[in-house]
């Protein structure tokens, strides 16, 4: 199983992890696949058209990203919008597939 895990502040995302491997096929693993593909797009997003540079680590099976504190207003506001597309995306996935993907957003 996948496991999503989005932390905002003042609801702002600030730090996200996700990991594990769906599990959905041996072949051709429709959940895995899509959540790799709309995770790096958008953040090649928010590095290539909001211009923002911000941590993350890749291995297999495992992504995790933490945003800076000190983003201007407006940049957050992009920045938020699309960490609010991914998340929302990642909702959709988790209804459609539950046994293959669990999505959690904290408050800290």
């Amino acid at each position: 199983m996948i496991n999503v895990i989005f932390e905002s502040k003042n609801g702002s995302f600030v730090k996200g992890e996700i990991s594990g491997h769906a599990e959905f096929s041996d072949e051709n693993d429709i959940v895995c696949a899509s959540v790799s593909a709309v995770a790096f797009a958008v953040f090649n997003g928010i590095e290539n058209v909001v211009g923002t540079q911000f941590g993350y680590e890749v291995k297999d099976g495992y992504l995790s990203f933490v945003m800076p504190d000190d983003l201007k207003p407006d940049t957050r506001k992009r920045v938020d919008d699309l960490l609010n597309t991914l998340y929302l995306y990642l909702i959709e996935l988790e209804r459609q597939y539950k046994q293959n993907i669990k999505v959690s957003k904290t408050e800290v």
